[in-house]
């Protein structure tokens, strides 16, 4: 009885608790086991008589918690990793199509990187509140704050990702438009035309971890991640690799990588207005495996490319 309880609580829950998860820790790997951990302990709970009134309510709590204990350990982790963070991309060309949250803007890559730089109380306040829906009241007895706290939390993350949220969004037909603008004239060379598409501060941020194959600082300016994406571009070519369009939370982004499916990473680009505020290229092995084979850095013909900026 408890077993078949467990395994329709599974069935029904897991891509929503994966969700909440993911957002809450930008990891795949680390959503999917503090979601297990939650239907252990509900098994346990079970076991012991508990019958919650709601579910998904007390899932959701279960996993709230492991994630937010979680979240300040890999806080700890992130001070001592190689170079620049940026969460695992889910790219939407590869995940569950009737999950509609792998495809809002709260799956991005952009807006995890915000998500960054709150505090764990806000951050699960902000995404239980405004992406899953909760009255402040419910959060309140998820985290351990008064219903008033969990408001004023929601109310100062609010804020602050207004502030650095791209103020005017473009709609998915432009975001792809730039996109394969972007690549084109990256496979050209053309450095000019490329720096068009830029706006003058923009970033590329390449998150390689220890496997050497990112960056070891944020590349800033148009004419510098202009030449670099030009350089990146010219070495996949020499390997019979290229871009292809995808997508990661709604937003348009480009897949590193061979003609048979190897992967070498994914760049996703943050767009405002009609040109590229950011590229976030995440080319770490260890956060792209439930992406696919990841190709190793070694069958690039120049692998000092992908490791350092321009000049």
């Amino acid at each position: 009885m408890i077993e078949d309880t467990l395994a329709d609580a599974a069935e029904r829950h897991r891509g929503y608790l994966t969700g909440l998860a993911y957002r809450l820790l930008g990891s795949v790997a680390d959503a999917e086991d503090v979601v297990q951990d939650a239907l252990l302990r509900y098994r346990q709970a079970l076991a012991d008589g508990v019958r919650p009134d709601s579910e998904r309510a007390y899932l959701t709590t279960i996993t709230t918690r492991l994630a937010l204990n979680q979240l300040q350990s890999a806080r700890v982790r992130r001070e001592q990793y190689v170079g620049p963070w940026l969460p695992e991309p889910l790219v939407e060309e590869q995940h569950d199509p009737s999950d509609d949250l792998a495809r809002t803007e709260t799956a991005s890559t952009a807006f995890l990187v915000l998500l960054e730089r709150l505090t764990p109380e806000q951050r699960a306040g902000f995404v239980l509140h405004e992406v899953f829906g909760f009255p402040y009241q419910e959060i309140g007895s998820m985290i351990g704050k008064s219903a008033a706290a969990c408001r004023q939390l929601c109310q100062r993350a609010r804020a602050q990702l207004d502030a650095e949220w791209p103020r005017f969004p473009a709609s998915r037909a432009q975001g792809d438009e730039l996109a394969r603008a972007f690549v084109a004239a990256s496979r050209d060379g053309d450095v000019p035309r490329l720096v068009r598409l830029l706006l003058p501060d923009v970033e590329f941020v390449g998150d390689g971890g220890a496997s050497g194959r990112g960056f070891p600082r944020v590349i800033s300016g148009a004419e510098d991640v202009a030449r670099l994406v030009i350089g990146v571009a010219a070495r996949l070519a020499a390997a019979d690799w290229g871009f292809d369009l995808v997508h990661v939370g709604g937003q348009p982004a480009l897949r590193l990588g061979g003609p048979d499916g190897t992967l070498y990473g994914i760049w996703s680009l943050i767009i405002d207005g009609d040109r590229i505020r950011a590229v976030n290229g995440v080319v770490n092995p260890e956060k792209l495996g439930h992406l696919g084979q990841v190709v190793d850095a070694g069958s690039l013909s120049d692998r000092t490319t992908w490791q350092s900026g321009p000049g």
